[in-house]
Formats: structure tokens, C-alpha cells, sequence
């Protein structure tokens, strides 16, 4: 993430931050200024019928608060939803008061103003934004790429053009869990944005053209005059769609297994030109929802929101936040957003950007060509995952001569999260019966690790780490081949991957009480860690009896009696002569029995992780170099607040789904 930047001159404020070549499209709001809004968004009790009458009537009953209703964003079961604008020398937040006071107002809230950026062309010749590393492994090879785009055959990121992003992300990979052929339903993925240009060579094929539409101004988006003004959305598009196998240009994400539906939501004209605010984004969705629900739209699996706002709490913008999880709930929609990208320059923020930190969200961060976090690309703990987004070649509006064609090179998460976005539909497309919760856990469960010396974030960023499509494609087939059944272990738990781990290498089982039951909360014995430990490393030996008084014939005898005769584990020190059979097994307890049998030494061990737990200090003197080695090997990472600080609980009795858990990563680093 520590990169020489090159200056970056200030365009519009924004926090949906896209930069081409050198040019900063987007410095985001500045976060004193708290959030922006349009007016207001009011839901009336609404017995009219049709949309003329409710309109009427809308504005009818908001006449004493003196304000005036310029639309209808949605109506459902007896209520109408309409954003209005304040009474002349009023300011948004008087007017969200009044309008509260009027008989039969449901609620009310203000219309936040979101932010997008117009496109600029990459001058051509211009330098890179960053010097780059020498290709890794993963990125240095073109033989394995199975399309003919000429963009995709290119993975070095020091050539140009080129698609070094789909080597990087893994979606090349990923790419050999799809069906051969054409695909008979293509999963769709709806572009909240600038609209896209729906006649570009390399992209109109796999454009949804005929339901296209401009929320803003609520038509076809084909009525425009330009279905594009900004290329914003039209580079977007093109990172998950662009028509692959065709000889020119780029290759989509997701290899024509999707098709893209682009929705305009941001406004051509007035105060607001460029932006969007939270009318246009739950009028697309509504839109695309009704679509869906009439026959007209199938396989919607997917949104992306290249877009952004600072500023508001989680909760101020009911209205969006309510139609996103009723997209994931009802109808199995995952929606995608850019994380953000600080000032654009150098400095990231923390504080939240929305709608990308909602829960029901996936927020994505942007990664340099060399992997390593571009220094401006926002973090905080609810951040989801990082994907390539320095310099990344799609389509666009307008001509390169370097590419020859209407393509540009842009950087910010406005682009990784598209690539994210195109990952699912690949996942969803190999895998159609596969759930948001089965994706997101395959997503999360291979992100790799960031490595970045200089810009660590891996204690400060809720990013499960850098998107490794082809694993996460494996990982979705193999789960969806083997699944786990248990009443408390569920896709898209933290522990689902570990338990689930656990229970095909056969080293954990669940209860046998006709519960049904994994038993992810409660506290693990001493005598069944023995049992799993024998379960992976014992090959059925046997050993001489232990002698310990507490360990009578039982099912965990022999494995009590291997852990004892190979020193993993010994009885108490207190003259008792006893094992603990019966006694909880602590986290320092743990991580001691894995370090001694790693055969490791504390000499060379990075004890900053340890050292950077407020609570390490209640380590006992004994177990400290094994913390600090599991720390520095990822082996543990210590428990999440809800603050989103970590703690290691070295005191803690720890669970059934924690010894999964690091159990799974000790295995997956060979340790064990």
C-alpha cells in the first residue's frame, strides 16, 4: 500500500472514488461535512389506488408541513413511500420535522445524496500509479487463459494494455468451474451507476438493453440521449461482462457466464448533477425487484453500487438498508459496493462509507498490481474483502489509442468491487442452487493474506483478505459435494469452513444425543482434544498406558496414552498424578500443545501481534512463546469485539468451534 503516488488534482467531491491513469476522479466528501441530502423521503398511509391518486394525496396530506412532493419512490401493502423538497427558507432537517408531526406520516427520514464521478481518459503514455513489483507466480504465466480477448492474454501488469487483474483475483482460474458452451441463463448482475453504453463493441451482447433504465428520471435509459454521460458505469460493466472469446478487447469476469443490467441512478442536471440519492437507489431497486417478481427478469443474483456516502450513522438511511436485505432475503440478491477511497491521494479513512459498511453488504478495498493495498483505499472493521484495483484496463466511452478502441485504465475500488461482484455470478453460475451465505463464506474462507510491511492492516481491517476466486470456486463445489448438517453450524458462520473441515478429515464429529447438534459454543474437555489430536496424528498407534489415576478404560484412553507417550500433552504438575479428565481446556493451554508439537523455538518469532493484544499481559510466563508464535503464524488471530478490537482471552476455556478453527488453520500451514 506504500506506493510513490503521482499528484492527483481535485474534480468533484466523492466518495465512490474511481481514478484513471494519474487523474484523481474522486476525492471523497470531506467527512467534517457531514452527510449531503435531497430533501426529504416520507411513507404515508396510502388507500389511493393508482399512482396519480397517491401522488395527490401524498401532497395533499403533506401540505401542512409546508412541504412540496416531487415524486413517488415505491408503494407497497396500503403505504406510499415519495420524496419531497422543503418549503422555500427551510432546510431538510425542518422539514423532516414537520413532516413527522402530520397525521398518518409512518415514518420519515432524509434523501442522502451518494456520489459518482465522470471518467477520464488515460493520457496515453502516462506513468503507472505506482512503481510496480516484478510479476508474482501467480500472475506470470498466459498459457493457461481460455479466451482469445487480446487484453486477456496479457498478465503483466508492466505491459499495456492488460488484464493482469484476472490472473491476480483468480478469476481465470476460477473460470474452469464453469459449464462449456453458451450459457442458457446467464446469471444477471444489476449496475447501480452511470448507466452504461449500451451499443459498445465489446460489452452490448451481454447487456440486459431492453430493461435497461434511469431510475433518476424515471424512463428507459435508451431515452437518453447518451446512455453514459461519465463511463463510470460502462467501465464497471465491463469488468464483469465485458463479451469474452470475441478476439477484441477485454474478457469479462465472468467469461459470458453473466450479463449485466445497467441501471442509471445519478442525476444529469442541478445541484445534484453526477450524484445519486437514496429516491434513485430504492427506485432501481424496486424497479428491478418488480421485474423479477412479474416473470420478467430471471437469475438476478447479483448488485453492484460503485458509489458512496460518509457521513450518516448505520441506521439514517432506513429506506436503502430496508430494500438491500429485502433484495438478500427475498430474493437471494447479493449486493456488492466499492469501500471506498479516501482522499483519493494518499490518506484512506476509517470511518464508515455507505451503503458498502451495512452488514448486508460486501465492502471491498483495492489492491496494488503487487498485491499490496493501495495506500488511499479506505479500511475499518467493516471492510468484507480486497480485490486488484490499480490500473485496471475495461471498457469506456471514450477512444484509446494505446488499446485502440474505447477502453481506459482506471484505478479505485469502483473497480474491485465489480470484480467481486463478477466472482459471485461465476460462483452462483458453476453453482446455481448455491445461497448468498454459501458464496460470501467461499469468498471469506479463501481471501488470501495481504502482505504489505508497509500499510498493515490485518488487525485494523475487517478484510478477510485478497479475492482468490479459483479457490473460492473449489471451495463452493466441494461443500456443495460434502455438506454439513448440523442443526447449530450454518453457511456463512465464522466457524462453518473449520467445523465443516473438521468433520471430512474425521477429526471432529457432532453429538451422538440425537440433538443434531456440533456443539460450536461449548467448552471443549482436555481428554477430547487428545482424541483429536490422535484422530490426525496417531495412524491408530498404540502406547503403553499413561498411568495417570483419572484416565480409566473409555473412548479416549488411547488417545490419551499416545498424547502422553509423545509428549503432546502431559498430567498435572501438582502431585495429583491426574490427566484432567473432565477439566476445560484454556486458549494458552491451546496454542502451548500445538507450539510444542510444531517442534518450533521462540528464536526469529515477530511477537508485535502479541505484544499489540491489550490483553497479553495475563498470559502465564509458560505459555508466551507459544502465543506469540501461533500469533505470528496465523494460527490464531485473537477474539473480535464488538468494537471491532481483538482480544487474546489466554484465560478463556475455549469452545468446540475454536479448536476447529485452529485446528483448520494449523493444518492448512502444515503444522500439524
Amino acid at each position: 500500500m506504500k506506493k510513490t503516488l503521482h499528484a492527483l488534482p481535485l474534480s468533484f467531491a466523492l466518495s465512490a472514488a474511481l481514478t484513471v491513469g494519474t487523474i484523481a476522479l474522486s476525492p471523497a466528501v470531506a467527512l467534517a461535512d457531514g452527510p449531503q441530502t435531497n430533501g426529504i423521503l416520507v411513507t404515508l398511509q396510502a388507500p389511493a389506488p393508482d399512482g396519480a391518486s397517491l401522488l395527490a394525496q401524498a401532497d395533499s396530506a403533506l401540505d401542512a408541513a409546508g412541504v412540496e412532493v416531487t415524486g413517488i419512490v415505491s408503494s407497497e401493502d396500503g403505504t406510499v413511500t415519495v420524496e419531497a423538497q422543503p418549503a422555500s427558507g427551510q432546510a431538510d432537517e425542518q422539514a423532516l420535522a414537520a413532516a413527522r408531526a402530520v397525521p398518518g406520516v409512518e415514518s420519515a427520514q432524509l434523501n442522502y445524496v451518494y456520489h459518482l464521478i465522470d471518467a477520464v481518459e488515460e493520457t496515453a503514455g502516462a506513468p503507472a500509479a505506482a512503481p510496480l513489483a516484478a510479476p508474482s507466480d501467480g500472475i506470470a504465466s498466459l498459457a493457461s487463459i481460455s479466451v482469445n480477448d487480446p487484453f486477456a492474454q496479457v498478465s503483466d501488469p508492466d505491459e499495456s494494455p492488460n488484464q493482469y487483474w484476472l490472473y491476480a483475483s483468480g478469476l481465470a482460474e476460477a473460470w474452469d468451474s464453469l459449464p462449456s458452451g453458451a450459457q442458457s441463463n446467464p446469471v444477471t448482475v444489476v449496475t447501480l451507476d452511470s448507466g452504461a453504453q449500451l451499443d459498445h463493441e465489446d460489452l452490448a451482447d451481454n447487456l440486459v438493453a431492453e430493461h435497461a433504465y434511469d431510475s433518476a428520471n424515471e424512463h428507459p435509459l435508451s431515452q437518453n440521449a447518451s446512455t453514459d454521460a461519465y463511463g463510470h458505469g460502462t467501465a464497471v460493466a465491463g469488468v464483469i461482462a465485458a463479451v469474452a472469446n470475441n478476439g477484441i478487447g477485454v474478457a469479462g469476469s465472468t467469461r459470458n457466464a453473466a450479463q449485466v443490467l445497467p441501471i442509471k441512478v445519478i442525476y444529469d442536471s442541478g445541484d445534484f448533477a453526477g450524484k445519486a440519492d437514496s429516491a434513485s437507489l430504492v427506485r432501481a431497486y424496486d424497479y428491478v425487484l418488480g421485474l423479477i417478481e412479474d416473470g420478467e427478469l430471471q437469475n438476478v443474483r447479483v448488485f453492484n453500487l460503485s458509489l458512496g456516502a460518509y457521513g450518516q450513522s448505520f441506521d439514517s438511511d432506513g429506506a436503502l438498508r430496508a430494500v438491500i436485505r429485502e433484495a438478500r432475503n427475498s430474493h437471494g440478491i447479493l449486493s456488492v459496493c466499492s469501500g471506498g477511497n479516501g482522499d483519493s491521494r494518499s490518506k484512506p479513512y476509517t470511518d464508515p462509507v455507505y451503503p458498502g459498511d451495512y452488514d448486508e453488504c460486501v465492502s471491498v478495498t483495492a489492491l496494488e498490481q503487487d498485491g499490496t493495498n493501495i495506500p488511499w483505499s479506505d479500511y475499518n472493521q467493516y471492510k468484507d474483502i480486497s480485490a486488484p484495483g490499480a490500473s485496471v484496463w475495461s471498457t469506456y466511452t471514450r477512444y484509446s489509442a494505446e488499446a485502440d478502441g474505447n477502453y481506459g485504465a482506471l484505478s479505485g475500488t469502483s473497480l474491485s468491487a465489480p470484480m467481486v461482484s463478477g466472482a459471485a455470478a461465476v460462483l452462483i453460475s458453476a453453482n446455481p442452487d448455491a445461497t448468498v451465505d454459501d458464496v460470501l463464506e467461499a469468498l471469506y474462507a479463501t481471501a488470501t493474506p495481504v502482505n504489505d510491511t508497509d500499510n498493515d492492516r490485518t488487525q485494523t481491517s475487517g478484510s478477510h483478505g485478497a479475492l482468490s476466486a479459483g479457490d473460492a470456486a473449489e471451495h463452493l463445489a466441494w461443500h456443495a459435494e460434502n455438506p454439513v448438517s448440523f442443526v447449530d453450524v450454518t453457511s456463512g458462520s465464522w466457524f462453518y469452513d473449520a467445523v465443516t473441515h473438521a468433520v471430512a478429515n474425521k477429526i471432529m464429529s457432532g453429538y451422538d444425543n440425537g440433538s443434531g447438534a456440533f456443539g460450536v459454543g461449548d467448552q471443549i474437555q482436555r481428554q477430547d482434544v487428545a482424541l483429536i489430536l490422535y484422530r490426525h496424528l496417531g495412524n491408530g498407534e498404540t502406547a503403553p498406558s499413561c498411568g495417570l489415576v483419572d484416565v480409566p478404560q473409555d473412548y479416549y484412553t488411547q488417545a490419551v496414552d499416545w498424547c502422553v507417550a509423545n509428549g503432546v500433552f502431559t498430567g498435572y504438575e501438582d502431585g495429583s498424578n491426574e490427566f484432567g479428565v473432565g477439566d476445560p481446556l484454556t486458549r494458552q493451554d491451546l496454542m502451548t500443545v500445538i507450539y510444542r508439537i510444531s517442534g518450533a523455538t521462540a528464536e526469529g518469532v515477530d511477537g508485535s501481534a502479541f505484544d499489540g493484544l491489550p490483553d497479553s499481559s495475563l498470559t502465564s510466563p509458560w505459555a508466551i512463546d507459544a502465543a506469540k508464535w501461533a500469533l505470528s503464524e496465523g494460527i490464531i488471530s485473537g477474539m473480535e469485539q464488538t468494537d471491532g478490537t481483538r482480544l487474546l482471552a489466554p484465560l478463556n476455556n475455549i469452545s468446540r468451534a475454536e479448536v476447529a478453527q485452529v485446528m483448520h488453520r494449523a493444518m492448512e500451514k502444515d503444522v500439524l
